[in-house]
């Protein structure tokens, strides 16, 4: 009776990790990659902005001195 018990067993997990743990798994790969994507695009975006803007900021003494 026990060996019933755990092919039983081992067949329901068998059944758990196919149906619920692989899918969880492959979509959290799936989001990984696209924040990863994301902040290499948001990142170089921000690397491009840098570099073609110089180290000129937008500050309130350099608008204040162009007022005055």
């Amino acid at each position: 009776m026990k060996i019933v018990v755990w092919v039983l067993v081992g067949i329901g997990a068998l059944v758990l990790l196919g149906g619920v743990v692989l899918p969880l798994v492959q979509w959290l790969l799936g989001t990984l990659g696209w924040l990863i994507a994301g902040a290499l695009v948001i990142g170089g975006g921000i690397w491009l902005a840098k570099r073609v803007g110089g180290t000129r900021e937008v500050d309130a003494p350099r608008d204040a001195q162009r007022l005055s």
